[in-house]
């Protein structure tokens, strides 16, 4: 899509903003992250790739600042990707990676970027008074943790 000013008409170019996160399947849950800028609301742990990183090395290191557990990049599965419109003259791309949680090491903790952080079952989640962020069910287009749980686990199966 070409975006023009609404006052000149000449192009508005948006350079992406890498981005990705890590679905970390213990059987039938996932990890999720209690966003520390929205109480109850909660995402997969989730960040920007910083300059030097790759995709993989970048969710690796979000994981770890997050929730306290490390994984070795290359142990990560792709299983979806996404973008959405501009929002505050930012274009993120997303990238996202799933991992068993027998392939990760350390223990559960939220970190600096994150108030909890912890693993849910879908109806677990579903029956509690949280919610998805809102950046979390942009970026995968739906709110329903179940879809996410079986689109990962579908990847790590392949």
């Amino acid at each position: 899509m070409v975006y023009r000013c609404d006052s000149c008409d000449d192009y508005v170019f948006y350079n992406p903003t890498p981005g990705g996160s890590t679905a970390v399947v213990d059987g039938e849950r996932l990890l999720l992250v209690e966003d520390f800028r929205a109480a109850g609301e909660w995402k997969l742990p989730a960040g920007r790739i910083e300059l030097g990183e790759s995709p993989r090395e970048g969710v690796a290191r979000e994981l770890e600042e997050e929730t306290g557990l490390s994984v070795d990049p290359d142990e990560l599965t792709y299983f979806y990707d996404s973008s959405g419109e501009p929002v505050a003259e930012q274009y993120m791309v997303n990238v996202d990676y799933a991992v068993p949680r027998s392939k990760t090491t350390g223990t559960v903790d939220a970190g600096s970027d994150a108030t909890d952080a912890r693993f849910f079952a879908p109806a677990e989640f579903a029956a509690s008074a949280y919610s998805l962020r809102d950046s979390h069910v942009d970026r995968f287009g739906t709110d329903s943790l179940e879809w996410v749980l079986e689109k990962a686990r579908r990847a790590l199966e392949e």
